[in-house]
């Protein structure tokens, strides 16, 4: 009887020995999950056009010296509006960097709302090859202004002084800037027409300073020489007749931004004025 029960508990102690160890085996592995981490970095423009905004991104999984990832897909949702029109992506993965070369006038074209800023959130969907294929996420915020070009207006054109020979005129423009920051022009080069016919050249290389979001009211001056003017044209400017005119010119514009450089913005005015004697 001794020698049964002997025997029974060793066999309960072996049962209970192998169900341990048969537990064991079956449980499963789980190798730690990777991560991504993606951080804007900085920001390159060309001119007022293109922008590029410059990503670093780093992909790891504990325990692997080295984690190969793709790319799967990726999308911008800019001023709240999901969109990747106007939006270039590229991606070097070897340096972990990532570029997103906005541009700007097709975003503007694309219904977007328009603020001072474009506020871009970018979204990834990364495939991590490893023992396991998984699927991580990972996203970034940047922002960067909306630069607007200084708007010209014409609000008179007058004769300043006249003689045989030469006739003296000045031009007062406006020059609105929409953007909130100042902008300089630092000179600008124009030409006025009158009934298709050309009247005068200038430039003005003094500089001229408009305030954020704010106006510039000033005078550019010409002078017109009679010697090569048609007649009819003469008689009308003489009687001060309203003319049809049509003012051209570029201006060489600066903002508070480091890294814009200066930019060349063109103006090409048309209406129909009086000319006025001043």
């Amino acid at each position: 009887m001794k020698n049964i029960m002997r025997i029974l508990v060793i066999n309960i102690f072996c049962f209970v020995l192998l169900f341990a160890f048969s537990g064991c085996k079956t449980k499963p592995v789980h190798s730690p999950d990777p991560s991504a981490l993606l951080v804007f970095k900085s920001i390159e423009a060309p001119d007022i056009y293109k922008t590029t905004l410059f990503y670093d991104i780093s992909v790891k999984q504990p325990g692997v010296n080295k984690t190969n990832y793709i790319i799967e897909e990726w999308t911008t949702v800019i001023n709240g509006i999901k969109t990747n029109n106007g939006v270039n992506f590229s991606s070097d993965v070897s340096a972990g960097e990532i570029r997103l070369e906005f541009d700007i006038p097709a975003l503007a074209e694309e219904g977007l709302p328009l603020y001072d800023d474009f506020t871009v959130d970018l979204f990834l969907d990364i495939v991590v090859q490893a023992k396991e294929t998984k699927m991580i996420h990972a996203n970034a915020k940047a922002l960067f202004p909306y630069i607007r070009e200084p708007v010209f207006s014409i609000t008179e054109i007058a004769i300043l002084k006249a003689d045989l020979v030469n006739t003296r005129f000045r031009v007062a423009i406006k020059i609105d800037n929409l953007n909130p920051f100042p902008v300089d022009l630092s000179s600008v080069e124009y030409t006025l027409y009158g009934n298709n016919l050309l009247w005068a050249e200038g430039k003005e290389s003094s500089g001229i300073h408009v305030p954020p979001k704010n106006t510039y009211r000033g005078n550019l001056f010409l002078i017109m020489n009679f010697i090569n003017m048609k007649r009819d044209l003469l008689d009308q400017i003489i009687r001060l007749e309203d003319v049809n005119y049509r003012f051209t010119g570029k201006a060489v514009v600066s903002a508070e931004i480091d890294y814009l450089p200066k930019f060349h913005t063109d103006f090409n005015l048309a209406g129909y004025s009086k000319v006025l004697e001043r």
